[in-house]
């Protein structure tokens, strides 16, 4: 009998131990449910990188090319490691991206138009007349083959340059803006006028030829020519 009532005893004390255990585990088990695990963060991330780096490429090109800034003003937060955040953050960011895209290429379909002639704008003619280029690091320069591009407003064009002895130099972005800024390498070089003759001028860029670091040094004259 005592037996039986110690089994009994025993087996109660087992069913409360066990009980207490699980209702112990719950709340972590709930927690765990409520935050997403690193890996997810660390994508979303990820994802957030890529957007800011793409909405800092779109706002460079649309400055240069249209000649406007973009808004770049947000309440949020540059960096958090909030989830809830960080898809807040990526959400706005690919709006803006996308609205910047659109506008992009409603100037570039504009930028076809004046090539046609179908709508008027502003032609530059760009000579070089002589330049040097140096190499990253060398202590000696190498003449370059005189060359001339022409671009209408809004537009960017790569200009392939040669040394004078046939090397193919690092391509060079050339831009005019729609507010007749010209821009070479993502630098701006001059504000040009139709109504005031533009003068040749001397002006230096580093080229760096799909590279982190600098491949190069051009210094040049150029002669620009603007016209309807």
């Amino acid at each position: 009998m005592n037996t039986k009532l110690l089994k009994a005893g025993l087996g109660a004390l087992l069913i409360i131990l066990v009980t207490g255990c699980t209702s112990q585990v719950k709340p972590s088990q709930t927690q765990a449910k409520i935050e997403p695990p690193l890996d997810e963060v660390q994508l979303l991330k990820q994802q957030r990188s890529q957007l800011q780096f793409q909405f800092s490429r779109l706002t460079d090109e649309w400055w240069q090319r249209s000649g406007e800034l973009a808004s770049t003003q947000s309440e949020l937060p540059l960096l958090s490691n909030n989830p809830d955040t960080i898809v807040e953050i990526n959400r706005v960011l690919k709006n803006k991206n996308e609205v910047l895209t659109k506008k992009l290429i409603a100037l570039n379909q504009k930028v076809e138009a004046r090539k046609r002639g179908d709508i008027e704008g502003i032609k530059l003619n760009l000579a070089l007349k002589y330049a040097g280029y140096k190499v990253a690091n060398a202590e000696k320069s190498k003449a370059v083959q005189p060359s001339q591009i022409n671009l209408v407003q809004g537009e960017t064009q790569l200009w392939q340059l040669y040394t004078k002895q046939g090397l193919v130099l690092p391509r060079v972005a050339v831009t005019l803006s729609e507010a007749n800024q010209l821009f070479i390498e993502n630098q701006l070089i001059a504000q040009l006028e139709l109504d005031k003759p533009s003068s040749n001028f001397i002006t230096s860029v580093t080229l760096y030829g799909q590279q982190i670091y600098a491949a190069g040094q051009l210094d040049m004259m150029l002669a620009p020519t603007i016209a309807k």
